[in-house]
């Protein structure tokens, strides 16, 4: 329970503005928990979040899990799905070897495996084909061959 507790004042915390920035699918390994996967959907990071709460969620009872020795080399993020006509989901990223910031946007990979089923956390990967819009919707697979993103990507 007071795990639960911690991730519902996390998403409290993140309803920041943001802006279009690009994604770059670099990241060495990413992460999501299984009820909020939802593959070649685009997203926008509301905000990170910080160390200790990353560690905190990604451990049980106050000890790493076994697929996750190490919590502290991840960076947990607020993300906010952008899954067409207005509707966003809110949910957290987890990535290890890289570092989003406030307005990256992206896509959830088509693909993932079982991460850790203590967590219910899904390996997953960051999508590079289209899906950098901020706004476009994930809503089949001509959105997710296009690439209307006129920042033409980069930080």
């Amino acid at each position: 329970m007071a795990k639960s507790a911690l991730v519902t004042g996390a998403l409290t915390l993140g309803t920041a503005a943001y802006g279009t920035a690009t994604v770059a699918a670099q990241q060495e390994q990413v992460a999501v928990f299984a009820d909020n996967y939802y593959p070649g959907a685009n997203f926008d990071v509301v905000d990170p979040l910080q160390q200790g709460t990353t560690v905190d969620i990604l451990q049980v009872d106050d000890e790493p899990v076994a697929e996750i020795s190490q919590p502290d080399e991840w960076t947990g993020h607020i993300i906010r799905y952008d899954i067409g006509q207005g509707a966003g989901i809110t949910t957290f990223l987890f990535v290890r070897g890289s570092r989003l910031s406030r307005g990256d946007s992206g896509t959830i990979g088509p693909d993932a495996s079982v991460l850790s089923s203590d967590l219910n956390l899904l390996d997953t990967s960051l999508g590079n084909g289209g899906g950098t819009g901020g706004s476009q919707a994930a809503e089949g697979n001509q959105a997710a061959n296009e690439t209307p993103n006129e920042n033409g990507g980069g930080e």
